[in-house]
């Protein structure tokens, strides 16, 4: 959550009140930071959710996003404090701004873009603080088919999309591989309780990574207790270099590579969860995140 959610939140509950820690000279210049004033919400919003959806619905109010941004910074800065305020408002509240929002943006088309890129990198990319497939999704939507974008940005959001669609929580999941020793496997050749996935790529993140998972102690009680198990999988093509650095992967780990694979991964290393039916229940994790998920075990 950011220093301005923050400070706005506690100014709903304690009038003249600062962040724990901070001056009020600290909190002002935090304030001050923001291209225009936030909405405070009024006393008749009674709880979190009703205050958040007052500001998620009057964000915007005194910010034209129909004319040209000048200052592209401070607009990022807004707009990632706009999207933290989406964790604790309604769904229908946020989808309403987000669509308004968007329609709004398309009236210039510097503007659209803008808002495009903004909302990969808050909503859907590796440094995004809040992924959300559905809001994002709403945002892309039209600029799939603006013709205000050339073509090439029209695909970027196509391509994405696409990968979103088909890989949503709850969707079947299942894919060609090829091991170490070259044979051919499927996903679905493999029965197991659940499915851990852990995409990899050829950069020193996803070496680290896979080290790290492979000493993982609740991680390998899961596995060796068969409750689980873990596909790794390296995005690229089949060559005698990766078979030979695969071949001596944890020996309780099923181990392959795809370099035609499309999946949803925004970053590598990524990981996935899927139930017995082999059906997405959540996806796109760091490797944190997935440590952190066996560790009760």
């Amino acid at each position: 959550m950011t220093k301005r959610l923050i400070w706005v939140m506690i100014g709903w509950f304690t009038a003249g009140a600062v962040m724990l820690g901070q001056t009020s000279n600290e909190a002002t210049i935090s304030m001050a930071t923001t291209p225009f004033p936030y909405p405070q919400a009024p006393d008749t919003c009674s709880n979190l959710e009703s205050r958040c959806n007052y500001i998620v619905d009057h964000f915007w109010d005194a910010y034209d996003v129909s004319r040209p941004i000048s200052d592209t910074i401070a607009f990022e800065t807004a707009f990632r404090d706009y999207v933290d305020f989406f964790r604790y408002a309604h769904r229908n509240v946020v989808m309403a701004s987000v669509k308004d929002f968007v329609f709004k943006a398309q009236a210039n088309a510097a503007n659209l873009r803008l808002v495009g890129r903004v909302a990969e990198r808050s909503l859907y990319g590796t440094e995004a603080q809040y992924w959300s497939d559905e809001v994002y999704v709403a945002f892309i939507k039209p600029l799939v088919s603006s013709k205000q974008l050339s073509k090439d940005e029209r695909n970027h959001y196509k391509g994405q999309l696409e990968l979103i669609n088909a890989n949503q929580v709850g969707m079947e999941l299942d894919f060609e591989f090829t091991t170490p020793d070259g044979t051919k496997r499927r996903l679905s050749d493999i029965t197991a309780e659940s499915y851990i996935l852990l995409f990899l790529g050829d950069n020193i993140d996803s070496n680290i990574g896979r080290v790290r998972l492979s000493t993982d102690v609740s991680l390998n009680a899961l596995l060796d207790a068969g409750k689980a198990a873990l596909v790794c999988i390296t995005l690229r093509d089949y060559d005698a270099t990766w078979a030979s650095a695969a071949a001596g992967y944890n020996s309780n780990w099923i181990v392959g590579c795809s370099g035609q694979l499309r999946v949803d991964v925004r970053g590598l290393p990524c990981c996935y969860v899927l139930d017995g039916q082999r059906k997405i229940a959540n996806k796109s994790l760091t490797i944190e995140h997935l440590k952190s998920v066996v560790s009760p075990y």
